[in-house]
């Protein structure tokens, strides 16, 4: 069988601690939408009389905060099931964006089921140890865990918008989830939602387990765009989710830019080509590279998993 990594990242069978569990391959998870005080005057007698007027009172009144909404599960409509990609079964999730929020990224993970018994465990152990070839050691750490599995995109989905063919990997490491009967030994834990309202990108966790919300006090802007001179130099992406990429300085900035097609990414090249970028050009499919007559530099790649490109501009080295 052959196992497929995403990312094409290599890591240590002990430090992935990435494997799966076994049931049948037909029960599917499901989640469906159902988805101030009264004024007082001095009259010529020096007495106060405090005014009688309620409504005048009232407006003085500082009137509550009003409640941010949030998304909930039930806005999305998500399921997992064995599908066929490029001619390969894997453990697949879809889901369908049906609240009226931009979601930015979706992640879902799975813990093992308290009816899970001892034999279950120790087939899933048996078959995991054959198919990667593991060690007895390597087998006796994995035990010292819960069985888990996650799910993840970074795809952009707009309302009544869904995204498909998403991959389950074993535990949090990074081989596919193939067999759907190990599947069937896990049930939802949390899902994290991450969406946006007003300009700003926030982070919602639903507990499967206690069935409570936790909303994320940090935010973070949707659109990041630098202010050096280097971002005059490139042209601005035309979407609504940019975010950093490891740097932003007067010599380096990065970004990644969210919800674009293989097409948009090419017309981001072309871009770049009419703004000089075409000195000692290098490109393929999903990637350019060149300099500008100054001796800047532009790289650009296209991630067609998540539809998402990541650019960096470098100015030239002294």
């Amino acid at each position: 069988m052959v196992i497929i990594m995403k990312n094409t990242v290599k890591k240590n069978l002990c430090t992935f601690i990435a494997v799966i569990v076994a049931a049948s391959a037909t029960i599917v998870f499901a989640g469906c939408s159902d988805n101030g005080a009264p004024q007082a005057s001095t009259g010529s007698e020096g007495v106060a009389s405090q005014t009688s007027d309620d409504a005048s009172a009232v407006s003085q009144t500082k009137q509550p905060e009003k409640k941010r909404e949030t998304i909930k599960i039930d806005d999305i409509a998500w399921n997992v099931d064995q599908g066929i990609v490029d001619g390969e079964k894997y453990v697949l999730l879809d889901y369908t964006n049906n609240s009226k929020y931009t979601v930015t990224d979706f992640e879902m993970t799975f813990k093992e089921k308290g009816s899970v018994t001892e034999e279950d465990k120790e087939n899933f152990y048996n078959e995991i140890k054959d198919k990667f070839s593991m060690s007895d050691d390597d087998i006796s750490e994995l035990k010292q865990r819960d069985i888990s599995m996650h799910a993840e995109t970074e795809k952009i989905v707009e309302p009544g918008e869904s995204a498909k063919n998403i991959n389950c990997y074993y535990y949090s490491g990074i081989y596919y989830l193939k067999d759907m009967n190990h599947f069937n030994l896990v049930e939802p834990d949390v899902a994290t939602i991450k969406y946006i309202n007003d300009n700003k990108i926030y982070t919602s966790y639903y507990d499967f387990s206690t069935k409570k919300y936790s909303e994320d006090e940090n935010t973070e802007e949707a659109y990041y765009w630098t202010t050096s001179e280097l971002g005059t130099k490139i042209p601005k992406p035309d979407v609504k989710v940019v975010k950093k990429y490891i740097s932003d300085n007067e010599n380096s900035f990065g970004f990644e830019a969210y919800g674009l097609s293989l097409d948009q990414f090419n017309e981001y090249v072309d871009k770049c080509k009419q703004l000089g970028f075409t000195v000692d050009e290098s490109s393929y499919e999903g990637y350019y590279s060149a300099d500008d007559k100054d001796g800047y530099n532009v790289y650009l790649s296209y991630k067609e998993d998540d539809n998402y490109m990541t650019v960096t501009i470098d100015a030239p080295s002294e």
